[in-house]
């Protein structure tokens, strides 16, 4: 179980990388070849492998907005008057933990991160 100062801590962990990962792909969504290649779609081979790679960006986007979701959610668990249900939290850090592995396993992620949504929708149902 974790104290609460560790709590704080992981709960300041994921904000610095939300906001890491949030930076990157906005640098990456205006790097000057994404955009001409949005505007100035290319044709043939470099159109699949172009749809390929907008795809995956987009995946990215999604994911980071999952991710958002998780962590607005941990905080208000946090404020949340009385003693926070660390359960929840722990949750939401393993599908962190998952989301931000090197290689992701995204079958594990997406598993954590639905766990947690269940279990979130359970509780306010």
């Amino acid at each position: 179980m974790l104290a609460i100062a560790e709590v704080d801590q992981a709960l300041a962990r994921l904000d610095a990388d939300r906001g890491e990962i949030a930076a990157n792909l906005a640098e990456l969504e205006h790097h000057p070849g994404v955009r001409f290649l949005d505007e100035v779609p290319p044709t043939g081979v470099s159109a699949a492998r172009w749809a390929a790679a907008r795809a995956r960006l987009d995946r990215l986007w999604a994911e980071l907005r999952m991710f958002e979701g998780v962590v607005a959610q941990a905080h208000r668990i946090r404020a949340r008057p009385g003693a926070p249900e660390l359960t929840e939290l722990l949750r939401c850090r393993r599908a962190h933990e998952l989301l931000h592995s090197t290689p992701c396993d995204l079958a594990a992620a997406t598993g954590a991160v639905t766990e947690y949504q269940r279990a979130i929708t359970e509780k306010t149902a």
